[in-house]
């Protein structure tokens, strides 16, 4: 969980980052008692506070939605990162570095010279956006401002994506930098400046060009993307910064920070083909728009798309790269169940262009109008296969099987089967058969995609509803080992790690609880628990941790419960027993069983 970072770091994150400044930080939060804050929750809409932070455990629970956890957890869900993200942007807020590779067995020494490395990377970066936008404002006549200008992006827009110039000589950057102090490696491993591999020689990477500044999901500036003004520009119409430390092409989104806060709130994104593209959206007010780095969009960008909204529009340009792109961003997102839409630009235009000519309302209409990916893919069939042979239509239904067989929802895939059978005039059966030969010569052996009328489903352990009283008896249990170490390890006495379950999170925390006890932290139980809600949820463990029930005999409570427990885990075995003896015709076996239930308390 920790991704090379060691315990002892991040349980000093955790214990910097005090969970009520934190969480008050996005909602104003109200004391409740000694240790308890409350406030509106900022996962779900209310109007009577049901939020509650504890500051003595330091974790929270809103008893409307269940949502609940540590600081880590908070981060997670309020700004919908993974664990990775959280544990970085905590530790820039509370000032901790964390050292690269700062895992069990690595050199503590060299983990930190690692990571001040990065963090000189990040200021190298961070300092030339801000010489760039120097540049580009500080000389109204040249090319860059000029082009700005034709394009139509005024001042205060280039500003909000730090949108600079880098200057128009070969060795302006190299000076700079070495001004502030950087070393030429750095510049070198920056990207900002090249050497040229005949002579050695230094020069400027970016000479002359518009530039666009890249930053990483916490808004922190890692490279650059460049536009040359020239008319056939020897490097390329774009550059951008070479792979760094910090600037990994494939798990960047362009504008992501100014983005995902309208992709969660619309639970929709767009992806752009590149940076203009993108600023025209957000001017049209759909500030929900990315783009990868020129067409090269990567299964990893799909990834941090999906932690943000389940509903992508792509708005790639509509010649044949534009298209091609289109379909390979498809290929990666259907894997991960999310509704694909294209939007298509009347005229062949791009949506800058779509902006500039018809305003917003033309951006919002063509938004509007977006088709399923489904249609684009058999709308460009007729391009590549005679759909008036059978042979031709055959291999049109190949081509589209191979994109339904990336679908890993069995509902969805139904109802995308229906579609595509529709629109290219084939039978379900058909596409089945299709789906099946093609399965079978790519040898997919994890995927199972048969017509419901000849499924043959494998036998599943049947699984059995929890019997009554058993969450409630653990879950009292858990209470009370949280509350008193003296109760956590007589409960160890009492029951067995088996008994008490890890099957579900209760059980799991339960025994982590008593294990804490018996090693001597159970002081430290309320962050283990919070650990654990990290990568398991589970809204009836983080109530316990902030509700703080009262008991008047806890021994008392302590041993109902386990009775409780013990006659709940009784009718759970006896209810599984039953269902063994009538699936079995074996008279020894039979007996066996029976013999079994008789013994059961």
């Amino acid at each position: 969980m920790g991704f090379g970072v060691s315990k002892d770091v991040i349980e000093e994150i955790r214990s910097r980052c005090d969970i009520v400044d934190l969480i008050g930080s996005f909602v104003p939060l109200k004391r409740s008692g000694t240790n308890t804050y409350k406030g509106l929750c900022p996962f779900h809409q209310e109007k009577t506070p049901s939020f509650h932070v504890d500051a003595s455990r330091q974790m929270y629970h809103c008893f409307g939605c269940g949502k609940g956890g540590d600081v880590f957890r908070f981060y997670m869900d309020k700004e919908n990162v993974g664990f990775s993200d959280a544990l970085h942007m905590l530790a820039s807020r509370v000032g901790v570095v964390i050292p690269e590779n700062s895992g069990e067995n690595s050199d503590p020494a060299e983990g930190r010279r690692r990571a001040d490395a990065r963090e000189r990377l990040y200021r190298v970066n961070e300092d030339f956006c801000c010489f760039f936008e120097r540049t580009l404002l500080g000389n109204p006549d040249s090319p860059p401002t000029q082009y700005l200008i034709k394009r139509g992006i005024p001042r205060d827009v280039a500003e909000k994506f730090r949108i600079g110039a880098a200057p128009d000589a070969w060795t302006a950057c190299l000076e700079y930098g070495l001004s502030l102090g950087y070393t030429e490696e750095e510049l070198v491993i920056s990207g900002i400046v090249r050497r040229k591999e005949e002579t050695g020689r230094l020069f400027d990477h970016f000479k002359g060009r518009l530039t666009f500044a890249i930053t990483n999901e916490q808004g922190r500036v890692v490279g650059f993307s460049a536009r040359s003004l020239e008319a056939k520009p020897p490097a390329g119409k774009y550059i951008n910064t070479p792979e760094s430390p910090v600037f990994k092409k494939g798990n960047l989104l362009y504008a992501l920070p100014l983005a995902r806060k309208m992709m969660v709130e619309k639970n929709m994104a767009i992806l752009c083909e590149g940076q203009l593209d993108t600023i025209a959206f957000h001017r049209a007010g759909f500030e929900c728009a990315v783009a990868p780095q020129g067409t090269g969009f990567t299964e990893g960008q799909a990834r941090i798309l999906k932690r943000y909204a389940n509903r992508i529009f792509l708005a790639f340009d509509a010649d044949s790269a534009g298209q091609k792109a289109i379909l390979r961003a498809v290929e990666l997102l259907l894997p991960l169940s999310m509704e694909i839409k294209v939007i298509r630009i009347p005229g062949g235009k791009d949506p800058d262009e779509l902006f500039r000519n018809g305003g917003p309302d033309a951006v919002a209409a063509a938004v509007d109008d977006a088709i399923p990916w489904l249609d684009v893919l058999v709308a460009s069939l007729p391009e590549r296969y005679d759909m008036d042979s059978p042979a031709g239509r055959g291999r049109a239904a190949g081509e589209v099987a191979g994109y339904l067989l990336k679908i890993t929802s069995q509902v969805e895939l139904e109802l995308y089967i229906r579609k595509a059978a529709t629109a290219l005039q084939i039978s379900e059966e058909a596409f089945w058969s299709e789906l099946r030969r093609i399965q079978a010569g790519a040898r997919r052996s994890d995927f199972s995609a048969v017509p419901p009328e000849t499924a043959v489903p494998a036998p599943k352990p049947e699984k059995f509803a929890s019997a009554p009283g058993l969450s409630a008896a653990l879950l009292t249990l858990l209470e009370l080992a949280i509350s008193s170490e003296e109760a956590a390890k007589r409960l160890s006495e009492l029951c067995s790690p088996e008994e008490l379950g890890s099957e579900d999170t209760v059980g799991r925390a339960l025994n982590a609880v008593i294990d804490a006890a018996q090693n001597g932290v159970h002081a430290n139980a309320a962050s283990l628990l919070g650990e654990m809600l990290i990568e398991s949820p589970d809204p009836a463990v983080s109530r316990v941790l902030v509700e703080h029930r009262e008991f008047a005999d806890p021994e008392k409570a302590l041993a109902d419960s386990v009775a409780q427990l013990r006659r709940a885990r009784s009718r759970e075995s006896r209810a599984e027993l039953l269902v063994r003896l009538r699936g079995t015709v074996d008279p020894a076996e039979k007996m066996a069983i029976l013999k079994q239930i008789s013994e059961l308390r």
